[in-house]
């Protein structure tokens, strides 16, 4: 028997997603043609002939070859049709005037700006309005108190829209690429004078009630007086509103494992299912209820779905929770996997840059361990008592959720909570209790004093969970930090975790021979990755805007230079370091050192043993090669040549590029984070035209380079 006939959606899924992967892979805007295929496909339907001939024995592949050609020309299509180099309208192509658009996520207010995506609809050209297309992240600044924005808000507003430029340092998150995959290519800062609110019905009405009715019961929370870290816990985890959680509560539940919970995810769908399920089985008695049932549930599945801002997560869980719903009114058997796949395709049809997104990959990939690796784990021990074999069965749960998404944790967070499945003992089960207990302080808050009671024990609930997660984030070695998997090494271990499990399963030697082999090829990936850090000798410029920040680096020795004496926060020199320090981690720095730029003496803070490097006042040479930084005005009448690799200029001097090339004849120059944008770009023209090499980590990152 082929073993691949019970998953009929699961072998569709995997032509579907190499269309989607093939089509990000290519840099250039390749439309092919879908025609071919679908003729193919009607020809194979409508034609006994070709029928008879497409299903005889020897030829029975090709129906099949047809059917996936047909899901990877489409995937592909959808996907290079979701790029915005990909619309001829898109606003991007007339970045400055006067448009029209529409809010289309949750504004972020600030005391004197507020932060919204905007849908740009319309552009205003030679006295008339053309339809375009896009996304903006747009900051309007405001004046007045009662300028309010909400979702679905339609704004007038004259700006210059910029491409959002990759400002990111080395191993650090990379905000211009998550934009990018939203669909987000553009932004805008507006005055205060240059917008206002158009008073034109929304156009998507039922999400913008969807959000209206969030900030309602998130007003019930504030009103019971929930506030602080158990609002910003109640808020993420019953609503999916996360904009209070601080960098400390995120710090702890990270750490521990526990960052899911405070993401509306399927475990709050689930949950949120049971509870109706229940509240509704008097329907199930006759056909008419089941049909009427199955409608309640669909409904409430998805408008909480919309509710909580229709994350890759929710969606996933959504979609996976309507199809058996449906099935089980139709009396048909559902099986996960297929289940899983076809929820896949429809999300996917959706949103093609999904599959780029680590909520999705790692929502999907959780689901798959528990269903492949929940019971072989389960299996291992046997606990007759019904307490020891719940606290075993949430533990499986844990483990085969955390295999599953091992590699791809390692690969994009480089931490390892080393107590996660003490805190899953107690995190499920108080996450469960909160999550029914909030629904209950929402569903009556206007009954004033039962809402205050359940506000009263909710508050207790998610302080005790904080409390919990604090306790054992600061235990010794709660973390494993520092951990920078390649992707060889990512898929590696994927195929180790899959080789293991077979090998677990069915016992055959085969199964070990390719194991074996496998963990040898994730040992010598990681020696070679260790030898070229070894070998590895690298001049870093970092992108800081209130210092100059750049390093040289041997082998696991670095030197870092900085620009600021004194500091009016004393949080910022933390703040340097932790700048650097996702770069130290990946490339194995284990000594290092941090240095005063202006300091007189010339082997200030160099290790006598880091002979690579000297320093003579704003000047180094390393390995061979000339670097000064200019941060002065050149004196007057100083004509004295002295020629450089590398030239940095920071701190915004008034130099012309013409005198800095006479004088110091740069191979490259590098504008560093403390230069203003309008001079950046007086000294990107004249490098253009007198064709000198210039980066500036503004617009693109942080210089670096290997010698």
């Amino acid at each position: 028997m082929n073993p691949w006939r019970p998953f009929p959606m699961l072998r569709l899924v995997f032509p579907f997603l190499a269309g989607i992967i093939t089509a990000l892979s290519l840099g250039a805007l390749i439309l092919l043609p879908v025609w071919p295929a679908v003729i193919l496909l009607v020809l194979l339907y409508f034609s006994p002939r070709m029928s008879r001939t497409l299903m005889s024995y020897r030829t029975r592949w090709m129906p099949g070859l047809f059917i996936y050609g047909f899901l990877f020309l489409i995937a592909f299509q959808l996907t290079i049709l979701h790029k915005p180099l990909a619309w001829k309208d898109h606003f991007g192509n007339k970045p400055e005037g006067t448009f029209l658009g529409i809010v289309s996520e949750p504004p972020s207010t600030r005391s004197n700006y507020i932060k919204t995506v905007l849908k740009v609809i319309q552009r205003r050209d030679a006295g008339k309005w053309d339809p375009v297309r896009g996304k903006a992240l747009t900051y309007f600044y405001t004046k007045r108190n009662n300028d309010l924005i909400q979702y679905g808000d339609v704004i007038l507003f004259h700006t210059g829209f910029k491409k959002i430029a990759d400002q990111s340092n080395p191993h650090s998150f990379r905000y211009a690429t998550y934009l990018n995959m939203k669909g987000i290519s553009h932004q805008s800062y507006v005055f205060a004078s240059n917008w206002k609110k158009i008073p034109i019905p929304s156009p998507d009405f039922f999400k913008r009630f969807a959000f209206q009715l969030r900030d309602r019961l998130l007003n019930i929370l504030r009103s019971n007086d929930i506030t602080g870290k158990e609002f910003a816990v109640a808020s993420a985890l019953l609503l999916g509103y996360v904009e209070d959680l601080d960098d400390e509560l995120r710090k702890d539940y990270a750490a521990t494992g526990a960052m899911h919970i405070l993401s509306v995810s399927g475990m709050h769908v689930g949950i949120i299912y049971v509870f109706l399920e229940f509240l509704l089985a008097f329907l199930s008695r006759h056909k008419t209820g089941r049909i009427l049932k199955t409608i309640i549930l669909l409904v409430f599945i998805w408008f909480y779905a919309f509710l909580t801002g229709l994350s890759p997560c929710v969606m996933r869980a959504a979609a996976m929770l309507s199809l058996p719903i449906i099935a089980k009114l139709l009396g048909r058997p559902s099986d996960i996997l297929n289940i899983l796949s076809a929820s896949i395709i429809f999300i996917l049809m959706i949103d093609p840059f999904l599959v780029l997104d680590v909520g999705f990959q790692l929502s999907y990939l959780a689901v798959i361990g528990i269903v492949w690796l929940y019971k072989p784990i389960y299996d291992l021990f046997t606990f007759t008592s019904r307490i020891p074999d719940k606290i075993w069965s949430i533990l499986a749960v844990s483990i085969a959720a955390q295999l599953s998404t091992l590699p791809i944790t390692l690969y994009t967070f480089h931490q390892f909570p080393n107590y996660f499945m003490l805190t899953n003992i107690f995190v499920i089960p108080l996450s469960s209790l909160i999550i029914y207990d909030g629904i209950l302080v929402l569903a009556t808050g206007s009954i004033p004093f039962i809402c205050h009671v359940l506000a009263r024990i909710l508050d207790f609930l998610i302080w005790f969970l904080n409390t919990v997660i604090h306790f054992i984030e600061q235990l010794p070695f709660s973390t494993i930090r520092g951990i920078y998997p390649g992707i060889l090494e990512m898929m590696l271990l994927y195929f180790l975790l899959v080789t293991g499990f077979l090998l677990l399963t069915t016992r055959r030697s085969t199964w070990l021979f390719i194991f074996m082999i496998t963990l040898l090829m994730v040992n010598i990936s990681i020696l070679h990755t260790k030898i070229q850090r070894l070998n590895s000798t690298r001049f870093i410029v970092y992108n800081s805007r209130n210092s100059s920040l750049f390093q040289f680096s041997s082998r696991d020795h670095a030197v870092v230079f900085y620009d600021i004496y004194t500091f009016a926060d004393e949080n910022y020199f933390v703040k340097l370091r932790q700048t650097v320090q996702g770069d130290h981690d990946a490339h194995g720095i284990r000594i290092k050192r941090f240095n005063w730029l202006e300091s007189k003496i010339p082997k200030a803070g160099i290790p006598n043993t880091f002979t690579v490097l000297s320093k003579s006042g704003h000047f180094f040479k390393f390995c061979g090669k000339r670097i000064g930084i200019l941060n002065k005005k050149i004196p007057k009448g100083f004509t004295a040549s002295m020629p450089l690799d590398y030239l940095i200029i920071s701190g915004n001097p008034v130099v012309n590029l013409r005198d800095v090339q006479k004088i110091f004849r740069p191979g490259m120059v590098i504008l560093d984070g403390r230069n203003s944008g309008f001079r950046i770009n007086q000294w990107l023209d004249t490098a253009k035209t007198m064709k000198i090499p210039c980066h500036s980590v503004n617009k693109n990152g942080a210089f670096e380079i290997e010698f």
